[in-house]
């Protein structure tokens, strides 16, 4: 179960990376529609609640319970994993898993690692091939940004 929540939790931040709007339909029909730029976090609570932060400081929070759904859009269009545009210009990296370094290709910005919660764990600056060492990463999954390009990495012991 920890384990089918990670994978979920590494799609969303995935596809939060590529969204610009998220949109949140609530049961009643009701609808709120925010700027990814304006989005700081997006948690689902322990007392069963959705809450977006936003970069301003202030929170919208809605019960899951009354939530029919929540789409990550970009140019109008849900995103269901990296977009296409993404794999034609995507990153190698290997090994995958890790245990100690990350040999990062194709990056064409920053390298960006993410934290299956969308947290910023680590920023590199890329160049033709970059090594990047993630011993002190926890074991889990993350997120890889460079540019628009991003991939999933695992991190073991």
């Amino acid at each position: 179960m920890k384990r089918v929540l990670l994978i979920l939790s590494s799609l969303l931040v995935i596809q939060m990376l590529s969204a610009q709007s998220l949109v949140v339909e609530a049961l009643d029909g009701t609808t709120q529609v925010y700027d990814m730029a304006a989005v700081k976090k997006l948690d689902f609570t322990t007392s069963g609640s959705l809450k977006v932060l936003k970069t301003d400081g202030t929170a919208d929070t809605k019960a899951i319970s009354e939530t029919r759904k929540v789409v990550f859009s970009a140019e109008d269009a849900p995103i269901t994993a990296i977009s296409e545009s993404s794999k034609a210009s995507a990153l190698k990296v290997y090994p995958n898993p890790a245990k100690n370094e990350i040999t990062v290709e194709g990056a064409s910005d920053d390298i960006l690692i993410f934290s299956a919660n969308g947290g910023l764990v680590s920023t590199t600056k890329a160049a033709d091939k970059t090594v990047i060492n993630v011993s002190s990463l926890a074991d889990g999954v993350y997120v890889l940004r460079s540019g628009k390009s991003a991939a999933r990495i695992i991190k073991t012991k």
